[in-house]
């Protein structure tokens, strides 16, 4: 009897456990508000006949120099017409790859390749070298762009995603991070960092194929439009044209997002402006943003890196397994890593020796090289237009673009300046310090040394949680060098009931109203109405997210009920991160102005050797100029 009762519940059981896994990432996406779901987007197709496809084809040969092979390739198969990324998969289901860590040939299936990448989700759960305050390893955890603060844009990619700005010139402009992103849907891919979600399709077919891979991409197209339904989402260039110009990815390609934070949305060089394709093409009717102030400040352009002078495309330093793409295993800001153990360096093309054209010289600059990182030397400035202090709280009103913009209190640009130099083994704190030990073994170097004590941590010991917490992370680490790095802070609205001794919680702007009013007050209570901040707060992210978040901030929770005094204002201030961040840099590269001997070793050298860790005998003793 029991096993004739048995056998139909367990079919039931089956058959439940089946519809919910079917429908597990619709559930998920419905526990979303709905502002923040994705939707079925619509985009125009542009359908041409034999006779307009050729003249498209000749006006690209006339364009560009370099054979498209898709010209041919559309021609045989009779496409006359690009579709989005089914187009791609029509020839493209699968791709082979190079495994990245054996060398070996493998087929991956092409969409789940992307759709699992930090370029697609906007983050990863691997983070072997960040740790937290709490002196836990940050690993097996969501974190990237999508969930991480970050007082370079003062907003959240999850509130923050597509916006219009209406000047008070009745001019309409183009924000949100959702620029930057090859997905084409009206918000950040959310489901995506809950366990077992299924990217959905019509999040597939709404993915920016085209912008990495299109030579003939037109930036201009890259605006934020708004649907029939109401919603707002960035627009793609799906012409026929920029299908046509498929090639492998190039430098030109990689920067239409990424020089953004290296050089800035002001700079663009006269040499080559190709390399600044965002910065000359911001939009047709609702143009991008420019942003003052780089957040790295070394361009990767002719004028200023010797590798994009002589042609060096990002992937062969960057590797990459399809489109899974390594940022090396020394990071400090950059959390989202696809292959976090491949190794991204200098002596991945150079020896170990790289010093050679200057035969005097040669033994004594290669005897440096163990201790001291190539880009310490050859990273000897940074852009004029960098930010080294950005203030959100102050706002200044731009003539020209019609908006009130942050205040960059301090652009620094010089060794010992806005370039800081650390010992680092490639780890990072849970907010950009980077991790490391001077080799000399004598417990004298802290890399954490706050200069914005909070009041209400004035009386907290660093010193003796850094000797208890953070020196031990550090000794056991890898080996470490001296780096150079570029100095940076912000100061934005903090909630002050999700805060410690390290820092604490951002509000973020409502990106039109701040630049509308230039009333940072005004603009934290508007995002903070946006659906997704109350949910921020709410039990679900404090459970699956916030709790663990803040613990690597060593806050012992997430607390859910500050969320009406923070929406109000109450226990909000705005405050600078505690201590500086150091941003790892490894572009504008120069081999001439390249930092002499005399300029760390000379008296006036840029070298402080006393915080690096020596006594005050090693510190005169390498502060003396030999005359090399």
């Amino acid at each position: 009897m029991k096993s004739r009762i048995v056998l139909p519940v367990l079919l039931i059981v089956a058959a439940l456990a089946t519809i919910v896994w079917a429908s597990w990432s619709h559930i998920i996406n419905f526990m979303l508000p709905a502002d923040s779901r994705p939707g079925e987007v619509t985009y125009t197709v542009e359908r041409v006949t034999p006779e307009p496809f050729e003249a498209v084809a000749a006006a690209l040969k006339d364009r560009f120099t370099g054979d498209f092979k898709h010209i041919e390739r559309f021609r045989k198969a009779g496409i006359l017409a690009y579709e989005g990324p089914k187009t791609c998969l029509s020839c493209h289901k699968d791709i082979t790859v190079k495994d990245a860590t054996t060398g070996q040939n493998k087929t991956v299936d092409l969409m789940t390749n992307v759709t699992t990448s930090a370029h697609y989700r906007f983050f990863t759960s691997s983070h072997p070298n960040v740790y937290g305050f709490n002196g836990e390893l940050a690993d097996n955890f969501p974190m990237g762009k999508i969930d991480r603060p970050c007082p370079k844009p003062g907003s959240f990619a999850m509130t923050a995603w597509a916006e219009q700005v209406v000047t008070r010139n009745g001019d309409t402009l183009s924000e949100g991070c959702g620029q930057c992103h090859i997905g084409g849907q009206y918000q950040a891919p959310l489901g995506e960092i809950m366990p077992g979600y299924r990217t959905l399709d019509e999040e597939k077919d709404a993915i920016d194929c085209l912008i990495c891979h299109a030579a003939a991409y037109d930036m201009n197209r890259k605006q934020v439009v708004q649907d029939a339904n109401g919603r707002l989402r960035w627009d793609q260039d799906r012409t026929l044209t920029a299908a046509l110009s498929v090639t492998n990815t190039t430098s030109q390609t990689c920067l239409r997002c990424h020089q953004h934070n290296l050089g800035g949305d002001i700079y663009v060089d006269s040499l080559d402006p190709s390399f600044m394709q965002s910065m000359r093409n911001p939009g047709h009717e609702r143009p991008r943003v420019l942003h003052p102030g780089s957040k790295r400040g070394t361009p990767f352009s002719p004028s200023w890196d010797v590798h994009a002078a002589a042609g060096v495309n990002c992937v062969e330093c960057h590797t990459t397994e399809g489109h899974y793409i390594a940022k090396g295993t020394h990071t400090t800001t950059m959390m989202a890593n696809d292959l976090p153990n491949v190794e991204v360096a200098c002596e991945n093309c150079h020896t170990a020796e790289p010093h050679s054209s200057n035969a005097e010289l040669a033994g004594y600059l290669n005897s440096h090289v163990a201790k001291i990182a190539c880009q310490t030397c050859h990273i000897p400035s940074l852009h004029p237009d960098n930010a080294t202090y950005r203030d959100f709280s102050k706002t200044e009103y731009e003539e020209h673009a019609g908006i009130y913009v942050y205040t960059d209190s301090l652009k620094e640009t010089q060794p010992g300046k806005g370039i800081v130099y650390v010992w680092w083994n490639g780890d990072g704190s849970f907010l950009g310090n980077p991790i490391g030990d001077n080799p000399n073994g004598k417990n004298l170097y802290r890399f954490y040394n706050p200069s914005h004590v909070w009041p209400e941590f004035k009386n907290f010991d660093y010193a003796g949680w850094y000797d208890k917490v953070m020196r031990p992370i550090a000794k056991q680490g890898r080996p470490s060098k001296l780096y150079a790095m570029k100095l940076f802070n912000g100061k934005q609205h903090i909630d002050l009931q999700n805060m410690g001794p390290f820092g604490g919680m951002y509000l973020p702007y409502n990106l039109p109203t701040y630049y509308v009013t230039g009333n940072p007050d005004l603009a934290a209570q508007k995002e903070m109405e946006k659906s997704m901040m109350p949910m921020m707060y709410g039990w679900m992210f404090k459970v699956y997210l916030m709790d663990k978040f803040m613990r690597f901030m060593d806050v012992d929770s997430w607390n859910t009920a500050a969320y009406a005094d923070a929406h109000a204002l109450r226990k909000v201030e705005p405050r600078w991160i505690p201590q500086d961040a150091s941003l790892e840099i490894s572009h504008a590269i120069r081999k001439n102005g390249a930092l002499t001997c005399r300029n760390c070793h000379g008296p006036a050298g840029v070298l402080d050797w006393k915080a690096l860790g020596y006594t005050d005998d090693e510190a005169a003793s390498l502060s003396v100029d030999r005359g090399l």
